[in-house]
């Protein structure tokens, strides 16, 4: 098996001790950092950013949704999603029109550009995702869903072991 760690998790790895337990961690840290950089590049060739994806897959989602709901559902900051919104605004993908309940906020709606582009990307990403298991079996994607679901349940139980 070749090296997993990258530099930087492998400087992390050897002062944890390089045990097993931590390998694995460091492990899936260097594999979710690659997959991160391959997705940013793969979602630049439309001129997005995976933030700006999400915003656009959430306003697809939920057409009249606010600013606010937005960014508690894509996990970001109300300033992070002013941003992104701006953005997206800009390429005419959403439009903001005034809430009718509340005249000083506002909601969003997918634009039919925004749709179209969210319609041609979703393939592609779907494509993508898929490439990236090719040779993985099912009794593998099981383990590894298993292995994934107790790493997430112990970070939810706190920092301290």
């Amino acid at each position: 098996m070749n090296n997993l760690v990258d530099a930087k998790h492998n400087l992390m790895l050897s002062e944890a001790g390089g045990g097993e337990a931590a390998r694995l961690v460091m492990t899936l840290l260097t594999t979710t950092r690659q997959i991160d950089a391959a997705c940013a590049i793969l979602l630049s060739r439309h001129g997005l950013s995976e933030g700006l994806f999400a915003a656009l897959l959430a306003v697809k989602a939920n057409p009249g949704i606010t600013p606010g709901a937005l960014a508690a559902q894509i996990l970001v900051t109300r300033a992070t999603v002013t941003g992104l919104v701006d953005g997206l605004s800009r390429r005419n993908l959403v439009e903001r029109t005034a809430d009718l309940a509340d005249r000083r906020s506002q909601t969003l709606r997918v634009t039919g550009a925004g749709a179209t582009l969210v319609q041609e990307l979703s393939t592609i990403y779907a494509m993508w995702l898929e490439h990236l298991t090719v040779g993985i079996t099912e009794q593998q994607r099981q383990a590894a869903f298993g292995v994934l679901d107790t790493v997430q349940l112990n970070v939810r139980g706190g920092l301290e072991p």
